[in-house]
């Protein structure tokens, strides 16, 4: 195998801006002349089309346009394989990767456009603290080698307080150009959701309407994460933060399975039971449709006629089929007779039935989240981690008809790993074959930070470099062995209840809880992109990404991840 060169194709991710140029040239070839774009010809072409007012409505800041121009630009890294990282390298399908995340969506352009399913992100939020910010806008691979301290310069904070006066500005500009380059790698039946509190709600919805379309905003979930906040709040109790849900293409149709206690409302039985479940009864009659003579009719039940104080909401065909079929129940009440119609659990075909989802969602809480990582790494190593449960209630979404299942999932600041470890364990109920990709900056620890001495701590125990992407990886590690011995167990058990033996058990699907490490490398690196397997990037679990220095047996800086 070669080693790559700055002039070799595989060591630059996709070029966007010559892509977008092309689509431009195939629609208006007589827009280019002399291989340039000759905008009075291409307003001609456009008519109406071009609003050419000074004024417009829309979001607009500081460093917008380098900000666009920034997702647009090459990177010059690549993806580097690190199997010494990884679990079941020959195996796994999920894949984690080190690095920034910036550079990483532009290397999964090449692969992984229009390929992604669902992408779960939960940025850092904008709370007037500092935050990890790479500044220098033309050279993001040297901002990564600073920031993780390994070329001179070392960490690059920005401060970020509102008296700076760009508390808001270097935060879009942050995020625009990663969500800019999500969008690309979403399938046309993609969903996009983002957690975001207060600070930056109105200006994120503003920027996902500038780069997803104003028309393709599902939802804006008001979740309701905390159980308190507390007696030293001087306002009103902030126990909600938002998650914002956007379609790449159009979205037709989004339901959710329903929740414990909606199936126990199904508490009817009927001779369907063992087919169909348990049943529960709507009225038949409504008073809120314009009116429609069709649906007003009477019904005939036990030789008494009823009629509709407006109409109906079926049709008599239908309704005189549900009768034959005893979907029908009348309760009387002094002289009033109420028609109502069963709706079972299940559908004909044993199918359960589902729901729309609601735009307020009450739990998961944070609290859980806290335990799930205490459980797997121990008390205080993560704060504020995202609970499980709240990936997995996305993860179970039916849109447009289609569940998401042998598809995959992307979370380019994966911080604690939640959205991984839902991946696998909604694998483990279920029986689908999803793989998640997921982004973590090997952002370092600082032993100073009492936050952070847990930790750091942790990390020492281990034996590996004090940064976030460490922790992440190892709490994948776990998370993916507590899931298979859970599988293992339940396969043992099942196996002494049928008083058989189970030989070499195998989990259901090739997709398990193991893990692989892909790198970012300087164009000098080892592996080009993917070319472990010689196909493209879906096939490992756990990549990291880490900066290293240069050494006389590796004299390249690069970004492996794992």
């Amino acid at each position: 195998m070669n080693p790559l060169t700055a002039n070799d194709p595989g060591s630059k991710s996709a070029d966007l801006l010559a892509a977008n140029i092309e689509v431009l040239r195939a629609s208006f070839p007589e827009a280019f002349t002399e291989g340039k774009v000759n905008f009075d010809t291409l307003k001609q072409l456009l008519g109406r089309s071009v609003d050419e007012q000074e004024e417009k409505f829309g979001l607009n800041w500081h460093g917008k346009r380098k900000a666009r121009q920034l997702a647009l630009t090459p990177s010059t890294g690549t993806l580097r394989p690190c199997p010494e990282d990884s679990v079941d390298w020959d195996k796994t399908q999920n894949l984690m990767i080190e690095g920034d995340n910036l550079e990483v969506l532009k290397l999964l352009q090449k692969s992984y456009a229009g390929k992604v399913k669902l992408i779960y992100i939960d940025p850092p939020y904008n709370t007037g603290k500092d935050f990890v910010y790479p500044d220098h806008f033309q050279d993001n691979i040297n901002n990564y080698l600073e920031l993780t301290g390994q070329i001179e310069g070392g960490r690059k904070i920005s401060s970020n307080t509102e008296a700076s006066g760009r508390f808001h500005t270097d935060w879009l500009n942050m995020i625009y150009p990663r969500l800019k380059l999500a969008r690309n790698l979403l399938r046309d039946d993609g969903l996009i959701f983002i957690s975001i509190d207060d600070a930056e709600v109105c200006n994120l919805r503003r920027i996902m309407d500038d780069i997803f379309g104003e028309e393709h905003c599902v939802a804006q979930l008001v979740w309701k994460n905390k159980y308190n906040a507390g007696a030293l709040t001087k306002g009103f109790s902030s126990i909600h933060e938002y998650i914002l849900v956007y379609a790449k293409g159009e979205l037709l149709n989004i339901t959710a399975p329903l929740g414990e206690d909606e199936i126990a409302q199904y508490k009817g039985r009927d001779s369907k039971f063992s087919k169909r479940g348990g049943f529960v009864t709507q009225p038949l009659a409504t008073s809120s449709k314009d009116p429609r003579p069709n649906l007003r009719y009477p019904i005939t039940i036990n030789g008494r006629e009823i009629w509709p104080e407006k109409q109906w909401i079926w049709s008599k065909e239908r309704v005189d089929a549900a009768i034959a079929n005893d979907e029908v129940v009348v309760n009387e009440s002094g002289d009033k007779l109420s028609v109502r119609v069963k709706q079972y659990l299940k559908d004909e075909n044993g199918q359960m039935r589902e729901m729309k989802p609601l735009s307020i969602m009450i739990g998961p809480f944070n609290q859980e989240g806290s335990k799930e990582t205490e459980q797997l790494l121990g008390d205080g190593v993560f704060s504020f981690p995202k609970p499980v449960a709240l990936i997995r209630r996305l993860l179970a979404l039916t849109v447009n008809e289609q569940t998401i299942e042998d598809d995959i999932i992307l979370d380019f600041f994966s911080g604690s790993g939640t959205a991984g470890q839902a991946v696998v364990e909604q694998n483990n109920d279920d029986g689908k074959c999803r793989r998640y990709i997921l982004v973590q900056l090997p952002e370092p620890l600082d032993p100073e930070n009492m936050e952070q001495a847990v930790a750091v701590k942790f990390c020492d125990q281990m034996r590996k470099p004090r940064n976030i992407a460490e922790l992440t990886k190892e709490r994948l590690r776990r998370a993916g062995k507590k899931v298979r011995e859970e599988w293992e167990a339940k396969q043992s058990a099942a196996a002494q209840d049928r008083n058989c033996l189970i030989r070499n058990p195998q989990p259901p699907n090739q997709n398990y809880p193991t893990s692989a490490s892909a790198c970012l490398s300087s164009p000098a690196a080892t592996f080009r992109h993917g070319s472990q397997t010689g196909r493209t990037w879906p096939k490992r679990s756990k990549p990291r990404w880490t900066i290293s220095k240069p050494t006389a047996r590796n004299p390249t800086s690069c970004l492996s991840c794992s």
